[in-house]
């Protein structure tokens, strides 16, 4: 399967890394840590005080990131999930505490509604959105709440599109300090949308998080890697001894298996024209078992290779771990993707059988 991709795509995850590398440094990063982090946690539910780079999320939006990946209705490029999961790796290798895919998600729900004003207003960045799966429960918890200007819920009557103002939000503490809370209110009332619309943005949400992943874990590899080859214990670089350099080792094999399997599924998504079938689940469960179990061992291979200071506050390691340990916990755990794999070899068979 060829996964290459056209110019503009490219260009736009080579901007998104260049920004990325020049504005999310470990001092603006410290500085988030200072306002919601370890020893911070009563900090308000205001903006100023959540973790959230708002200097990145700015550059972004008047780069015109977040419209690039909105419907092609209102102005998008048409880059598909791939230009969505590759921007999102990027976000990953930074560790950026911004709203993109929310922000892309809360787009596409609300053109496929008809609110076309307000999927408008979030793909250009006048507006933050939170996008709640599913309200099933009395108080969901939803990442990026508490400094949302409207949130976006999904239900089995349709979607639901709240002001932030109009409902509670209690701040919570998820193990990476993003900015989360517990949502109480009347969700209003439900518009309803196109068959299969929910279920398309259940798989993107969890593409955009196997993406993340991805770059979260690459860029860890890379930390651990430079160190592994400057830190010296009995006159040689640590990296030379074979137990660290079969931990590393097979930390590569871990990022291209998180690579191939998130690329698969995000050209499934863009293949299957909206309306997902068991070759679409299957990759999905694929790439999120892979980024679930990748994702937990590279964590601690980060941690154990840098010794006492891959958990140590001042140094940028820990902030790696945290953000796979986030990742994997929101994916599922690996288990949960083996299950929902087993479910679509079972209902339909192998959806791979006669694929090219």
């Amino acid at each position: 399967m060829d996964f290459s991709v056209d110019d503009t795509t490219a260009e736009l995850a080579a901007l998104v890394r260049d920004m990325g590398e020049r504005l999310v440094t470990d001092d603006s990063l410290r500085e988030l840590d200072a306002r919601f982090g370890p020893g911070t946690e009563s900090g308000g539910t205001d903006r100023d005080t959540a973790r959230f780079h708002a200097r990145y999320w700015e550059e972004l939006v008047r780069a015109g990131v977040p419209a690039a990946l909105a419907p092609e209705s209102i102005g998008g490029a048409g880059l598909g999930v791939i230009g969505e999961a590759l921007v999102l790796r990027e976000l990953g290798r930074v560790v950026a505490p911004v709203p993109l895919s929310p922000a892309i998600r809360a787009a596409h729900l609300l053109e496929a509604a008809g609110q076309t004003d307000r999927a408008t207003a979030v793909a250009e960045g006048r507006e933050i959105a939170a996008v709640a799966d599913g309200w099933s429960v009395s108080a969901p918890e939803v990442d990026w709440a508490p400094i949302a200007d409207v949130i976006v819920r999904s239900s089995a009557d349709g979607l639901h599109v709240t002001d932030g103002a109009a409902v509670t939000v209690e701040r919570t503490v998820p193990v990476d300090y993003s900015c989360s809370g517990l949502v109480t209110g009347d969700p209003g009332d439900a518009t309803a949308l196109a068959a299969g619309a929910l279920e398309f943005d259940a798989l993107r949400r969890r593409v955009h998080l196997a993406a993340h992943q991805w770059g979260v874990i690459e860029a860890a590899l890379e930390r651990t890697a430079a160190y592994a080859s400057t830190r010296h214990q009995f006159g040689r670089p640590i990296g030379t001894f074979q137990a660290v350099a079969a931990r590393l080792a097979d930390g590569s094999i871990d990022v291209d298996a998180v690579r191939l399997s998130t690329l698969r599924a995000a050209y499934e998504l863009d293949a299957c024209s909206g309306d997902p079938g068991p070759t679409a689940h299957a990759a999905v469960a694929s790439a999120h078992f892979w980024a679930c179990d990748a994702g937990h061992r590279l964590a601690h291979t980060a941690v154990h290779v840098h010794g006492g200071v891959g958990l140590d506050r001042s140094e940028p390691a820990h902030r790696y771990f945290l953000a796979a340990k986030a990742d994997e916990f929101r994916l599922g755990g690996a288990t949960r993707q083996l299950l929902d794999l087993g479910d679509v070899l079972a209902t339909a068979g192998d959806p791979w059988e006669y694929s090219a």
